[in-house]
């Protein structure tokens, strides 16, 4: 049995190197290494794309939440009574968020606010993000707006979305697609493209939006397949927007 089930995972492996385009030399060493082949493969290739992903930390995020409900919470919470600093904020507040706990959050944020830290770019920043899940669009667009010239040696991929998807949604439609050009030229992954396509369509431009995704299609055609995987969301949004529209 327990052959049997180190074969299946050997398998499943190479499976997993040709899906996601990985080096092929990797086939032999996991054809002929079968145990150390495999810890190597986890090891190098699968577990710092985790680490390093959104995708991979949302993963982990979802898992311990299932495993545990309520303990990274409780952690954060615990930590923010002890201590109550501008880590510990952060980290709570990111955990409320990320529960979908707004109103929550913006409490934690309010206490952390002050002094040397009512200027902190990392709690500025869930503080927009707090005042975007509540639908208070401009509050947010304030907020990051105020980030931005108390520190202007701060740069979040992240934020910049956040600023362009809250002009969005306040209706500031030509700042909007403006700061979504500017960050499509950098944000890693198809999202940014996706929503710059959506805002030009959204704004009477169908043919910059159509050519901005048949762009953003035809290049992730020719990236390797980790990266389709990784992104298929928002491919899969891109291609029906695309579809509606013809």
């Amino acid at each position: 049995m327990t052959v049997l089930l180190t074969y299946l995972i050997q398998v499943l492996l190479v499976i997993h190197v040709f899906v996601t385009g990985r080096n092929r030399y990797w086939v032999l060493v996991l054809l002929f290494l079968p145990l150390l082949g495999g810890a190597a493969y986890l090891l190098m290739e699968v577990l710092p794309e985790l680490r390093a992903s959104v995708g991979g930390q949302r993963l982990r995020r979802r898992l311990r939440a299932v495993v545990q409900p309520g303990a990274s919470l409780r952690t954060h919470a615990l930590a923010w009574e002890r201590s109550p600093n501008a880590d510990n904020a952060r980290r709570y507040a990111e955990a409320l968020l990320d529960a979908g706990q707004a109103a929550a959050a913006e409490d934690i944020l309010g206490q952390a606010l002050t002094g040397l830290f009512s200027t902190e770019p990392n709690l500025l920043l869930l503080r927009a993000r707090a005042r975007f899940a509540a639908g208070r669009t401009g509050e947010a667009v304030e907020i990051l707006e105020s980030l931005r010239r108390e520190n202007p040696e701060f740069k979040s991929p992240q934020a910049h979305l956040l600023y362009a998807r809250a002009l969005e949604a306040a209706g500031r439609s030509a700042s909007a697609i403006s700061e979504f050009r500017s960050l499509a030229s950098y944000f890693p992954g198809a999202q940014a493209r996706y929503r710059l396509a959506r805002a030009l369509h959204a704004a009477g431009e169908p043919g910059q939006a159509r050519e901005e995704l048949e762009l953003l299609l035809n290049d992730a055609r020719l990236a390797p397949a980790h990266y389709r995987k990784a992104q298929r969301q928002w491919l899969r949004r891109a291609a029906e927007l695309l579809r509606s529209m013809a």
